[in-house]
């Protein structure tokens, strides 16, 4: 079973999970944070964490400066990798109308994964 969530909005729970992913979150610093708190919630009550993320985007520093604050103790590196782009049409949430961004054939980009469980 899969479910959407704001990862900004701390008035709605984590939903309960055995694996939590998360991909494409760090555009900004809110999001990085967001996203360490959420990874903290997720770690402690016993999920897997997996995130998936572009190098370069400005909310990765955040991100793991905010976890190391909130787990002192986790070890949290993104392993840098090649990976798929997704291609064909894309939900307008995701890219806005009329995107140039979306391409017709898959690409290899460069993409960065993190695997956490306490």
């Amino acid at each position: 079973k899969t479910q959407l969530l704001d990862l900004c909005d701390f008035s709605t729970p984590l939903p309960e999970a055995d694996v939590v992913v998360a991909a494409d979150v760090m555009y900004e610093p809110v999001t990085g944070r967001a996203m360490a708190q959420r990874t903290a919630d997720a770690l402690q009550r016993g999920s897997r964490v997996l995130v998936g993320d572009s190098p370069g985007r400005p909310g990765r520093p955040y991100f793991l400066e905010e976890l190391k604050r909130l787990l002192p103790d986790v070890d949290a590196q993104f392993i840098d990798t090649l990976g798929t782009a997704c291609s064909g049409p894309r939900n307008d949430l995701i890219c806005g109308k009329g995107s140039t961004s979306v391409s017709d054939k898959p690409k290899i980009v460069p993409i960065a994964l993190l695997d956490l469980k306490l």
